[in-house]
Protein backbone atom coordinates (compact mmCIF):
# COMPACT_ATOMS: atom_id res chain seq x y z
CA UNK A 1 0.00 0.00 0.00
CA UNK A 2 1.04 3.32 -1.05
CA UNK A 3 0.15 6.86 0.58
CA UNK A 4 0.47 9.95 -1.21
CA UNK A 5 -0.44 13.99 -0.20
CA UNK A 6 -2.21 12.83 3.25
CA UNK A 7 -3.40 9.63 2.21
CA UNK A 8 -5.65 12.12 0.01
CA UNK A 9 -4.23 9.05 -2.99
CA UNK A 10 -3.87 5.60 -1.98
CA UNK A 11 -2.71 2.72 -4.18
CA UNK A 12 -3.04 -0.41 -3.06
CA UNK A 13 -2.94 -4.30 -4.87
CA UNK A 14 -5.64 -7.07 -5.05
CA UNK A 15 -5.02 -9.61 -6.85
CA UNK A 16 -2.29 -8.56 -8.54
CA UNK A 17 -4.40 -5.71 -9.95
CA UNK A 18 -3.49 -2.27 -8.31
CA UNK A 19 -6.67 -0.28 -6.96
CA UNK A 20 -6.89 3.79 -6.35
CA UNK A 21 -8.54 5.23 -2.85
CA UNK A 22 -9.08 8.84 -3.37
CA UNK A 23 -10.39 10.99 -0.56
CA UNK A 24 -12.70 13.97 -2.24
CA UNK A 25 -13.87 17.15 -0.97
CA UNK A 26 -16.51 16.59 2.26
CA UNK A 27 -15.02 13.81 3.47
CA UNK A 28 -16.36 11.31 0.67
CA UNK A 29 -14.42 8.19 -0.46
CA UNK A 30 -14.32 6.85 -4.00
CA UNK A 31 -12.44 3.31 -5.23
CA UNK A 32 -11.21 2.49 -8.45
CA UNK A 33 -9.53 -0.14 -10.18
CA UNK A 34 -6.62 1.13 -12.13
CA UNK A 35 -6.40 -1.98 -14.52
CA UNK A 36 -2.66 -2.35 -14.26
CA UNK A 37 -0.06 -4.63 -12.49
CA UNK A 38 2.57 -1.75 -12.43
CA UNK A 39 3.12 0.45 -9.35
CA UNK A 40 4.72 3.36 -11.69
CA UNK A 41 1.87 3.08 -13.91
CA UNK A 42 -0.68 2.54 -11.32
CA UNK A 43 0.39 5.71 -9.47
CA UNK A 44 0.29 7.86 -12.73
CA UNK A 45 -3.31 6.24 -13.28
CA UNK A 46 -4.10 6.96 -9.65
CA UNK A 47 -3.39 10.73 -9.55
CA UNK A 48 -5.64 11.37 -13.12
CA UNK A 49 -8.26 9.45 -11.41
CA UNK A 50 -8.27 11.20 -8.24
CA UNK A 51 -8.11 14.49 -10.36
CA UNK A 52 -10.84 13.82 -12.56
CA UNK A 53 -13.11 12.74 -9.51
CA UNK A 54 -11.68 16.12 -7.73
CA UNK A 55 -13.33 17.84 -10.55
CA UNK A 56 -16.60 16.70 -10.40
CA UNK A 57 -17.06 16.94 -7.21
CA UNK A 58 -16.44 20.86 -7.85
CA UNK A 59 -19.23 20.48 -10.92
CA UNK A 60 -21.86 19.32 -8.19
CA UNK A 61 -21.92 15.96 -10.06
CA UNK A 62 -22.27 12.66 -8.32
CA UNK A 63 -18.85 10.38 -8.61
CA UNK A 64 -20.52 7.74 -10.34
CA UNK A 65 -21.62 9.55 -13.90
CA UNK A 66 -25.50 8.47 -14.61
CA UNK A 67 -25.92 7.74 -18.75
CA UNK A 68 -28.91 9.53 -20.37
CA UNK A 69 -30.44 5.81 -21.04
CA UNK A 70 -30.67 4.65 -17.30
CA UNK A 71 -32.06 7.98 -16.45
CA UNK A 72 -34.52 7.53 -18.49
CA UNK A 73 -35.10 4.18 -17.17
CA UNK A 74 -35.81 6.07 -13.96
CA UNK A 75 -37.95 8.68 -15.20
CA UNK A 76 -40.26 5.93 -16.81
CA UNK A 77 -40.77 4.20 -13.11
CA UNK A 78 -41.20 7.54 -11.85
CA UNK A 79 -44.55 8.56 -14.25
CA UNK A 80 -45.77 4.55 -14.03
CA UNK A 81 -46.05 5.36 -10.18
CA UNK A 82 -47.30 8.82 -11.14
CA UNK A 83 -50.02 6.96 -13.15
CA UNK A 84 -50.69 4.88 -10.05
CA UNK A 85 -51.30 7.55 -8.47
CA UNK A 86 -53.43 9.31 -10.67
CA UNK A 87 -51.42 12.11 -11.55
CA UNK A 88 -50.63 10.38 -15.24
CA UNK A 89 -52.81 9.71 -17.66
CA UNK A 90 -52.30 5.74 -18.86
CA UNK A 91 -52.29 7.12 -22.48
CA UNK A 92 -49.60 9.86 -21.74
CA UNK A 93 -47.31 6.70 -19.83
CA UNK A 94 -47.98 4.57 -23.03
CA UNK A 95 -46.61 7.65 -25.07
CA UNK A 96 -43.30 8.57 -22.92
CA UNK A 97 -42.95 4.80 -23.63
CA UNK A 98 -42.60 5.05 -27.34
CA UNK A 99 -40.99 8.14 -27.97
CA UNK A 100 -38.32 7.19 -25.01
CA UNK A 101 -37.35 4.26 -26.96
CA UNK A 102 -35.82 6.71 -29.66
CA UNK A 103 -34.17 8.86 -26.76
CA UNK A 104 -32.36 5.83 -25.57
CA UNK A 105 -31.39 4.80 -29.02
CA UNK A 106 -29.94 8.31 -30.00
CA UNK A 107 -27.71 9.06 -26.80
CA UNK A 108 -28.77 6.30 -24.23
CA UNK A 109 -25.03 5.39 -23.58
CA UNK A 110 -24.09 9.20 -23.02
CA UNK A 111 -23.89 10.94 -19.68
CA UNK A 112 -26.85 12.89 -18.70
CA UNK A 113 -24.60 15.67 -17.74
CA UNK A 114 -23.19 15.75 -21.47
CA UNK A 115 -26.63 15.84 -22.65
CA UNK A 116 -27.34 19.73 -23.99
CA UNK A 117 -28.37 22.41 -26.65
CA UNK A 118 -26.21 20.55 -29.13
CA UNK A 119 -27.23 16.75 -28.51
CA UNK A 120 -30.93 18.11 -29.34
CA UNK A 121 -30.36 20.01 -31.73
CA UNK A 122 -28.56 17.13 -33.74
CA UNK A 123 -31.70 14.72 -32.79
CA UNK A 124 -34.05 16.21 -34.75
CA UNK A 125 -32.16 15.51 -38.02
CA UNK A 126 -31.68 12.16 -36.74
CA UNK A 127 -35.17 11.33 -35.63
CA UNK A 128 -36.38 12.63 -39.29
CA UNK A 129 -34.03 9.90 -41.00
CA UNK A 130 -34.16 7.25 -38.67
CA UNK A 131 -36.56 4.66 -40.26
CA UNK A 132 -35.07 5.93 -43.89
CA UNK A 133 -31.90 4.04 -42.13
CA UNK A 134 -33.55 1.24 -39.96
CA UNK A 135 -33.41 -0.84 -43.65
CA UNK A 136 -36.57 -3.06 -42.10
CA UNK A 137 -40.17 -2.67 -42.91
CA UNK A 138 -42.20 0.15 -40.89
CA UNK A 139 -43.67 -0.87 -37.53
CA UNK A 140 -47.31 -0.72 -37.31
CA UNK A 141 -48.52 2.93 -36.94
CA UNK A 142 -45.04 4.41 -37.64
CA UNK A 143 -44.41 7.47 -39.81
CA UNK A 144 -41.11 6.83 -42.66
CA UNK A 145 -40.62 11.00 -41.84
CA UNK A 146 -42.43 12.25 -38.60
CA UNK A 147 -44.51 15.29 -38.45
CA UNK A 148 -43.05 18.60 -37.33
CA UNK A 149 -45.41 18.01 -34.03
CA UNK A 150 -44.26 14.97 -33.32
CA UNK A 151 -40.45 16.20 -33.25
CA UNK A 152 -41.82 19.24 -30.77
CA UNK A 153 -43.54 17.03 -28.86
CA UNK A 154 -40.25 14.56 -28.54
CA UNK A 155 -37.71 17.43 -28.02
CA UNK A 156 -39.68 18.87 -25.17
CA UNK A 157 -40.06 15.00 -23.59
CA UNK A 158 -36.13 14.86 -23.93
CA UNK A 159 -35.67 18.34 -22.39
CA UNK A 160 -38.44 17.07 -19.45
CA UNK A 161 -36.12 14.27 -18.70
CA UNK A 162 -33.34 16.12 -18.64
CA UNK A 163 -34.56 18.60 -16.36
CA UNK A 164 -35.86 15.91 -13.89
CA UNK A 165 -32.38 14.71 -13.69
CA UNK A 166 -31.22 18.41 -12.89
CA UNK A 167 -33.53 18.31 -10.07
CA UNK A 168 -32.45 14.88 -8.83
CA UNK A 169 -28.68 16.47 -8.60
CA UNK A 170 -27.81 14.25 -11.49
CA UNK A 171 -25.75 17.10 -13.93
CA UNK A 172 -24.39 19.22 -10.73
CA UNK A 173 -23.57 23.06 -11.92
CA UNK A 174 -24.23 22.50 -15.39
CA UNK A 175 -27.22 24.40 -16.74
CA UNK A 176 -30.29 23.77 -19.09
CA UNK A 177 -30.36 22.98 -22.53
CA UNK A 178 -32.69 25.83 -23.70
CA UNK A 179 -32.63 24.53 -27.85
CA UNK A 180 -36.47 25.11 -28.65
CA UNK A 181 -37.79 22.86 -32.36
CA UNK A 182 -40.33 25.45 -33.54
CA UNK A 183 -42.24 23.61 -36.29
CA UNK A 184 -42.33 24.73 -39.92
CA UNK A 185 -44.83 23.22 -41.72
CA UNK A 186 -48.32 24.51 -40.87
CA UNK A 187 -50.98 22.71 -42.40
CA UNK A 188 -53.91 24.98 -43.29
CA UNK A 189 -57.55 22.83 -43.46
CA UNK A 190 -58.75 23.51 -47.01
CA UNK A 191 -61.93 25.80 -47.21
CA UNK A 192 -65.53 23.90 -46.40
CA UNK A 193 -67.87 24.20 -49.32
CA UNK A 194 -71.54 24.76 -48.29
CA UNK A 195 -72.52 21.25 -51.04
CA UNK A 196 -70.31 19.45 -48.61
CA UNK A 197 -71.01 20.52 -45.96
CA UNK A 198 -74.63 19.91 -46.87
CA UNK A 199 -73.21 16.02 -47.47
CA UNK A 200 -72.46 15.96 -44.24
CA UNK A 201 -75.35 17.33 -41.98
CA UNK A 202 -77.69 14.95 -43.78
CA UNK A 203 -75.14 12.17 -43.44
CA UNK A 204 -75.34 12.94 -39.22
CA UNK A 205 -79.13 12.82 -39.45
CA UNK A 206 -79.26 9.60 -41.32
CA UNK A 207 -76.69 8.13 -38.46
CA UNK A 208 -79.22 9.66 -35.95
CA UNK A 209 -82.39 8.01 -37.68
CA UNK A 210 -80.90 4.73 -38.36
CA UNK A 211 -79.76 4.08 -35.12
CA UNK A 212 -81.36 1.32 -32.71
CA UNK A 213 -78.94 2.11 -29.66
CA UNK A 214 -80.48 4.55 -27.28
CA UNK A 215 -77.16 5.34 -26.18
CA UNK A 216 -75.43 5.58 -29.37
CA UNK A 217 -78.09 7.34 -30.45
CA UNK A 218 -77.98 10.08 -27.55
CA UNK A 219 -74.30 10.53 -28.81
CA UNK A 220 -75.03 10.81 -32.18
CA UNK A 221 -77.22 13.28 -31.81
CA UNK A 222 -74.60 15.50 -29.71
CA UNK A 223 -72.01 15.00 -32.09
CA UNK A 224 -74.71 16.13 -34.75
CA UNK A 225 -75.32 19.15 -32.67
CA UNK A 226 -71.65 19.93 -32.00
CA UNK A 227 -70.97 20.38 -35.92
CA UNK A 228 -73.87 22.35 -36.43
CA UNK A 229 -72.87 25.21 -33.56
CA UNK A 230 -69.27 24.94 -34.18
CA UNK A 231 -69.39 25.18 -38.13
CA UNK A 232 -72.11 27.77 -38.05
CA UNK A 233 -71.18 30.30 -34.91
CA UNK A 234 -67.35 30.21 -35.54
CA UNK A 235 -66.60 29.04 -31.89
CA UNK A 236 -63.61 27.58 -31.41
CA UNK A 237 -63.53 23.92 -29.95
CA UNK A 238 -62.18 25.00 -27.15
CA UNK A 239 -64.76 27.60 -26.27
CA UNK A 240 -67.60 24.86 -26.83
CA UNK A 241 -65.98 22.59 -24.30
CA UNK A 242 -66.16 25.52 -21.69
CA UNK A 243 -69.77 26.11 -22.57
CA UNK A 244 -72.09 26.30 -19.01
CA UNK A 245 -75.58 26.66 -18.86
CA UNK A 246 -78.47 26.41 -16.32
CA UNK A 247 -81.83 24.86 -16.72
CA UNK A 248 -83.92 26.85 -14.53
CA UNK A 249 -83.41 30.72 -15.87
CA UNK A 250 -82.44 29.32 -19.80
CA UNK A 251 -79.57 30.44 -19.99
CA UNK A 252 -78.35 27.61 -21.93
CA UNK A 253 -80.18 26.67 -24.76
CA UNK A 254 -81.61 26.74 -28.63
CA UNK A 255 -83.63 30.04 -29.69
CA UNK A 256 -85.26 29.59 -33.27
CA UNK A 257 -87.78 28.15 -35.00
CA UNK A 258 -87.75 24.20 -33.45
CA UNK A 259 -84.42 24.21 -32.35
CA UNK A 260 -81.54 22.25 -33.48
CA UNK A 261 -83.46 19.03 -33.93
CA UNK A 262 -85.05 21.28 -37.23
CA UNK A 263 -82.19 22.26 -38.86
CA UNK A 264 -83.21 26.03 -38.78
CA UNK A 265 -81.54 27.12 -35.42
CA UNK A 266 -81.14 31.20 -35.56
CA UNK A 267 -79.41 31.46 -32.28
CA UNK A 268 -77.38 29.99 -29.45
CA UNK A 269 -77.85 31.60 -26.07
CA UNK A 270 -75.31 30.59 -23.51
CA UNK A 271 -73.16 31.61 -20.68
CA UNK A 272 -69.14 31.58 -21.67
CA UNK A 273 -67.36 34.63 -19.88
CA UNK A 274 -69.79 36.25 -17.82
CA UNK A 275 -72.57 35.78 -20.81
CA UNK A 276 -72.49 35.54 -24.30
CA UNK A 277 -75.17 34.87 -27.16
CA UNK A 278 -73.62 33.45 -30.43
CA UNK A 279 -75.36 34.30 -33.76
CA UNK A 280 -75.24 31.61 -36.30
CA UNK A 281 -74.80 31.53 -39.88
CA UNK A 282 -77.42 32.41 -42.41
CA UNK A 283 -76.52 29.14 -43.67
CA UNK A 284 -77.75 27.16 -40.91
CA UNK A 285 -81.14 27.75 -41.87
CA UNK A 286 -80.12 26.29 -46.26
CA UNK A 287 -80.04 23.46 -44.83
CA UNK A 288 -82.37 20.28 -45.64
CA UNK A 289 -82.19 17.62 -43.11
Amino acid sequence: MRCFDQSKLVIYKRHEIYYARSRLPGGKYAWRSLATTDLKDAVSRGWKVHHQLEDRCMQGLPVTAKSFGVVIDKYVAARERDCKRGKTKPAMLRQIKRVTKFWKTYAGSKPISNIGDIELKAYVEWRRDYYSNLGSPLPKNANLHPAEKTLQWEIMLGKAIIKWAHEKGLRGNKPLPTFTFTPKVKRVRPAFELTEYRILWRTLWKRVRTCSNEDWKSSRELLRDYVLILANSGLRVGEANNLKGTSNNGAFGFVGAGGAASGAVAMLVCRLRGGLCVALRPSCNALDA
